[in-house]
Formats: C-alpha cells, structure tokens, sequence
C-alpha cells in the first residue's frame, strides 16, 4: 500500500504499534473475511432499493453505487444530478483504494472580472443564481467511468441505467422532503424564475406536494441517451446542445451578463474526470482513506484525527464507564464526549478550516502542500497550541517563502466480495442554479460559488478562501465532500461513510467515527447523536440541539468557547455502513433526512 503523505505523530504511532504486534491467525484471518451481506444506504429509499437490486442481480459496490446516484438524479432534484459533480472512493476487498474526481470545471470564458460590479465589488448572486454560477458538469462522465473501470461487467451499463429510466418516465410519488424543499426559499424564488423549472415543480403556479405523482420525460430520454452512448451522448449531441443553449436563454433573462463568454459547446466536449491517488491514514489500527484535493475533507479529517490521537479521549470514555458501574449519574457525557474533549475537537476543527482557507484548492493548478500539514511536526505544533481556553485566532501554516451546499447527496454501497464505494455528488446549494435545462429534464450546479471569487470574501457557506481557490477556466472549485473508507487493520473494509452539508460534511463524517471508534458507540446511537461545527471564520461554533446544559455551560464558562445552539437546524446527514465481527452490514440513514438503508436478504 502507498502512502501518498506522511502523517502526524498520532497516526504514526499508530502504524508502528500494528506493525509490532505478533500474528494473530484468527485476527488475520477475520481482516481478510467478506460480509455475509452487501448493502446500500442513500438519502432516498427508492434509490436505495434500486441498489441492492442491482446487487442482487449479481452487480458490485460499483455498479450499485452508478444505479443508484442515478436514480438518486430522478427522485431526488434537490442534489441528485446530472448536472453537477462529486467525488468517488473505490475499495476493493484486497488492493490499493482508487479515487475519482468528477468535480466541475470553469468554463474557459470566464473570470473573476465577471462576478464584480463597477467598483470590484463581488455581486454574491452571480455565482449562485446566474449561468455564471454553473461549472461545467461532471457527473454523467464520473458514472461511466466508475462502470468502465471498476464496474463486474457481469451487468452491462444500460441495466444500470433502467431503474432511473423507469422512475423518470413512469413517475414516483412526491416524499414530504422533496414538498417541503419546493416550498422553501430561496430555492423557490430560484425555480420559479426559470420557465422549464417552474413548469415541472410548479404545475399551475403551486409547489408539488406530498403524495402527487412527479413524471420527467425529457430526464427519461436524456437518461436513455446515456444508456445508449455512455458519457459521449451527454458531452456531445443533444444534450449538450440543450445545455448551451439554455444557459443562453438564462443569460439573456437577466441582462446578458455573460455575453459572448458562455460555456461552449468545447467547454463540455473537453471535460475530463481525474483519477487522483487518495489520502491514506492510521487512527487507533484502522486505515483511513479519504479524498485528497480538490476536496479538502480527506486532509481536514486527517489533521482532526491525528491531532486528538494524542489528547487523552480514553479518560472520558473510561471515567463514565466507571460512573456507570459505580451507579453514578452523568448526565453531561452519557455519549462519552465530556465538555474538554468538545473543547479540543472544537480547537482541532478550528486548525484545520484554518489550514483548509489558505492552503486548499485544484492541485492541477497550485502545488497544495499535504505533506507539510500532515506532517509529525506540524501536527504536533497544532496539539501543543491547543490550551484550556478557545483561540479564534488561529493562523494557518506558512512556509518560510509563503506563495463547499448544504445541498449534496452521499451514498455509501458495500458488497458481498467486500468491496465497498463511497460517494458523494452536489449541485451546491439546493436544486443547484435552479436554471433546468428544459429539453433534457435536469438542473444545472452553482459550484463555481465555492471558488475564492475576491480576497476575505465568504461564499455562500461563510468560508473564505485564498489564491489556492481563486476562479480561473478549466480550474475545479474547492470541495468539502469527505467520501471515506476505514479497513480495519488495514484489512477488511469496517466502515464505509459520508455525507451532505457543505463545510459541516467534514465535521459531520469527524464525530460519527470517534464515536464509533473511540467511545465505542452503535453506529445508529454516533450517528444520532447532536453535532458541533467549527469552519475557523466565523469564530464562534454552531451546536445542534440536544447537547447536556451542563456541557455547553463548561465550554462557555472554563474553556471560552462562543457558542450558537441551532435546536431547528440540522448538521448534515451521514449515509453509513457498519461491518461489525458478525460480518453482518449494520447500515444506517440519518434521520435528519428521509434517506434509508437497505441490506441484501
């Protein structure tokens, strides 16, 4: 197995300590055990199902993960797409891991120029509401080669495509998430400011609601295109000229902006996905791989993990055991999370977004360096900084010569074989532009928002970015998508997880796997369990509701933590597959959305 970076003391340690230990025939042999079971988990039980079909015809985890983001493109416009981009981690049973990047491209025409008004001021709506906001799209093309390459074979790409074809062209029956999300604005005001969106989720000037039927036949030819001629007929041909043409009649409804600078018909037929090598990792014996850049979840989990390996979690974890036996009440850390380990979590978040806004962006373009924020010594600078009290003022790393929406989707497949997918795929914000390409049934992302349109300013998420992520054409934006895959021992594949939700996907993924890893518990009771955010500007952390008084109370009062308790918001929505020793999938949907898991019979 390469390692593509060094990693901190923490994780080091870690290493070293496998790789001392005598062989355990029995321990060896269950690392290299398959499930008795695949499973699929996603944030829509149609397309769920639709995974554990296809395994059940004798699919792998990659042709269950491309049937079901594709009917996840059906059934779920809110992120679900065709005309957006993501990211995916294939690992096998036995073999290196390989990543996917199909994140979205800059069209070649344009500029930072374009998103300021006369004074140089950036225009916020323009890179979320325009064409200006639309990058060029990479997920028909990542599909397909996720299929080519990593695909059984034993199924050919049309099966994999039937299912989404179905649901478009027979309809599916309106969920309260899609109705609630029609209602909700600015989503709302964005679809009805384009007539084909405002014609298929307005029929009659009122949001579809629970329980009618919604029917997609132009997204059914489009998807029978695919079928047909793989990624070429969404690249070249029809739908590509639909696309360019209706990002033309967009422009033109609000003021011609773009002018002659619009995505081209060579903007598409160019477009490449990247195989990138992943970011691989120790934490407690377990391999950790994740996505390297463009995104910058796989470094910031990386750098949270490594930098708390070397605080003392156990101590909680084992002093409520204690209680727990003694018959004493603790009410403040009844999940083993006690009020000093929040406050280190919340300083080890806040180290790494800082890092993640200087450092962070296309690696085709800039030289990011992951080797320095990996590093034994950095990592351990970054621990020692942390004290008893807050620091929002934290820098990032420097050298010596110094040079994402809350609306994604992730789903997460495991195998019988024990090869396991995870992926991720966005729009940005909820229903992306808003702008729908009529002809073809599908609406377009607004991911050029998460570059770094002008110095200091905040995109959509409140994240500030640098040079690394500044907008230039045929550059990918900045991502926090954290698709990741554990492998116990560096062996079976345990866990398989990620999530929606913007910069909170990274903090999300974060605090399911200590729970689950350190304070040893279910993966139902990790992921249910209130979440905290930190992102480094603003200073203050965001908490969900559902956290002990007793706890906030003694981050506010000893450690100085800001803090904003959201009790009506909710942090991401963790997709996750759990193979315990019994070898039997325990899979679970976070129920802060209406998603679901499914586990082969």
């Amino acid at each position: 197995m390469a390692f593509p970076a060094r990693l901190g003391v923490g994780l080091v340690l870690a290493t070293l300590s496998v790789g001392c230990r005598a062989a355990d025939p029995f321990a060896q042999s269950n690392l290299r055990a398959t499930p008795k079971r695949g499973a699929v988990v996603a944030e829509h039980p149609l397309a769920a199902q639709v995974g554990v079909t296809i395994l059940n015809m004798g699919g792998n985890a990659a042709d269950a993960a491309v049937a079901t983001a594709l009917a996840l493109a059906v059934v779920y416009p809110q992120a679900g797409n065709l005309g957006g981009g993501g990211f995916a981690l294939w690992v096998p049973h036995e073999g290196d891991p390989w990543s996917l990047d199909f994140r979205e491209t800059t069209p070649s025409g344009y500029g930072t120029d374009l998103y300021l008004d006369d004074k140089g001021e950036v225009v916020g709506h323009r890179s979320v509401r325009t064409p200006l906001g639309v990058g060029v799209p990479g997920s028909p093309q990542g599909l397909f080669e996720l299929y080519k390459v990593h695909g059984s074979k034993s199924l050919t790409f049309a099966s994999l495509c039937a299912p989404a074809i179905a649901l478009a062209r027979d309809g599916f029956t309106v969920d309260a998430w899609l109705a609630r999300d029609l209602r909700r604005e600015p989503a709302r005001k964005r679809l009805m400011s384009d007539p084909a969106a405002r014609g298929l989720f307005y029929p009659g000037g009122d949001a579809l609601a629970e329980g009618e039927i919604l029917v997609q036949p132009a997204l059914a030819r489009t998807l029978e295109r695919y079928a047909r001629g793989g990624q070429a007929a969404f690249y070249k041909g029809p739908t590509a000229e639909a696309l360019v043409q209706t990002l033309k009649e967009a422009d033109a409804r609000q003021g011609g902006i773009v002018g002659d600078r619009h995505m081209s018909a060579q903007d598409l037929a160019s477009y490449r996905v990247k195989v990138r090598k992943p970011l691989v990792g120790w934490f407690r014996g377990h391999q950790i791989i994740s996505m390297g850049p463009p995104s910058s979840g796989g470094l910031a989990l990386l750098q949270v993990l490594a930098i708390l390996d070397g605080f003392p979690l156990d101590d909680d974890r084992n002093r409520v055991r204690r209680d727990r036996d003694l018959g004493v009440a603790v009410p403040a850390e009844e999940c083993g999370l006690s009020a000093r380990s929040a406050h280190w979590l919340v300083e080890a978040m806040r180290r790494a977004f800082a890092d993640r806004a200087q450092h962070l962006g296309d690696p085709d373009f800039v030289e990011v360096p992951v080797d320095r924020l990996l590093a034994p010594e950095w990592i351990a600078d970054r621990r020692i900084s942390i004290g008893e009290r807050s620091d929002p003022g934290v820098q990032a790393w420097r050298s010596a010569a110094p040079k994402e929406s809350f609306q994604t989707t992730h789903l997460s497949v495991i195998d019988k074989e024990g090869n396991a997918v995870s992926m991720t795929t966005t729009l940005n914000t909820t229903f992306g532009s808003g702008i729908m390409v009529g002809d073809a049934g599908f609406l377009l992302n607004n991911e050029l928002d998460d570059f770094s349109l002008a110095p200091g300013v905040p995109n959509t998420y409140g994240l500030v970015g640098a040079e690394a992520n500044r907008l230039l054409p045929g550059k990918r934006p900045l991502s926090s998508m954290t698709p990741t895959v554990i492998r116990e021992g560096g062996g079976r594949v345990s866990l398989v997880i990620g999530s929606p939700g913007g910069p909170r996907i990274i903090t999300s993924v974060i605090q399911v796997i200590l729970r689950v890893l350190v304070y040893e518990q279910t993966l139902e009771d990790a992921i249910s369990a209130p979440r905290l955010h930190q992102q480094w500007k603003p200073e203050w952390t965001r908490m969900e509701g559902g956290w002990p008084a007793s706890l906030l109370e003694t981050m506010e009062n000893q450690h100085g933590q800001e803090l904003r308790v959201e009790p009506d918001n909710k942090f991401g929505s963790v997709q996750a597959i759990l193979i315990p020793d019994t070898r039997v999938p325990e899979a679970v949907s976070d129920p802060r959305r209406g998603g679901r898991a499914a586990v082969q019979d």
